[in-house]
């Protein structure tokens, strides 16, 4: 599977081997079904949950392992206990630390980098995403930290003077997170009118319905909120210098954990559905390309012209 290759008019068979379809599973009405699409949502959920468990396998427990260790070893570190030193910062404050708390921030970098490595492998039409979707993390993070740094109660007693550096970088996160969506969704419209084209509309429709992204879109907002969640906690334990807010270190690790498999969720359910030959990418993108290939193509079968 790779990025480079384009959406083709070559079925995938795996893509047919599902155990079961959307239209195989059934929910039982709840209380809390005010609107129709709510129960289409927890058709969609139930469907990727039963999918996601007979793909589960040995390489995402170990890759799961791994980012939660990477969460553990950062997180319950000497250095974030007592506060650090408030007036060191840099390379400068590497050099201070503790021997113990310099090697579990290195192994939790190696676990991180490891993390990466496998969700590389296990959603490889993915892989530009990925690393989009852990720097939007680790962008949410910074934001917390300009959110905190004059006010380590935020949002309580929040000044929109001193919000404007967090305000901007969380923006471009969600600015990010909404083209990947994007791009997901009209890869799949891309999808459906390749390999399930059909003269009649009415299946047609049903292909598109089968491929509902609704679900998936929750989801991934879900991690997103719990990366900001995230972020939030860790953000108030080290603003309290004293390492007094326990609470916001629980927090932060609880959230951290939870947002990691919603993460490989989020990636995961695009490569199943898309396929081995699936380019994830916008409408606009495949526009742009077609426009150079098509203007390369000129270029190679134009005569050559004298230099004068």
């Amino acid at each position: 599977m790779g990025m480079d290759g384009g959406e083709s008019t070559t079925h995938d068979a795996s893509h047919d081997a599902l155990p079961f379809r959307l239209t195989d599973v059934h929910v039982q009405p709840k209380f809390f079904d005010f609107h129709p699409s709510i129960p289409q949502i927890r058709k969609e959920l139930m469907f990727q949950w039963r999918l996601i468990r007979t793909d589960w396998n040995q390489q995402f427990t170990i890759a799961m392992i791994s980012a939660i260790l990477a969460v553990l070893l950062g997180a319950l570190n000497a250095d974030v206990f007592d506060g650090g030193n408030a007036k060191i910062a840099g390379l400068e404050g590497l050099q201070v630390a503790g021997s113990t708390a310099y090697f579990q921030m290195v192994v939790s970098l190696l676990c991180w980098g490891w993390f990466l490595f496998l969700l590389i492998q296990l959603f490889p039409i993915m892989r530009t995403h990925t690393i989009t979707l852990l720097l939007i993390w680790g962008g949410f993070g910074i934001a917390q930290v300009f959110f905190h740094s004059t006010n380590k109660d935020f949002p309580v007693g929040l000044s929109l003077s001193d919000m404007m550096g967090g305000f901007l970088i969380t923006l471009v996160c969600v600015f990010f997170l909404y083209f990947f969506v994007k791009a997901v969704r009209e890869t799949r419209d891309l999808h459906v009118e390749t390999h399930h084209l059909h003269e009649d509309v009415r299946v047609m429709e049903e292909a598109m319905l089968e491929h509902s992204l609704r679900g998936w879109v929750l989801l991934c907002v879900s991690w997103a909120g719990l990366a900001m969640l995230s972020a939030w906690s860790g953000s108030q334990y080290i603003a309290e210098r004293t390492g007094s807010r326990t609470w916001a270190l629980t927090l932060h690790i609880l959230f951290s954990i939870l947002t990691i498999p919603l993460l490989m969720w989020t990636l995961w359910f695009p490569q199943k559905m898309l396929g081995n030959e699936a380019r994830v990418r916008t409408k606009a993108a495949v526009s742009a390309d077609e426009d150079l290939m098509s203007k390369a193509e000129l270029i190679e079968v134009s005569p050559d012209k004298e230099a004068w």
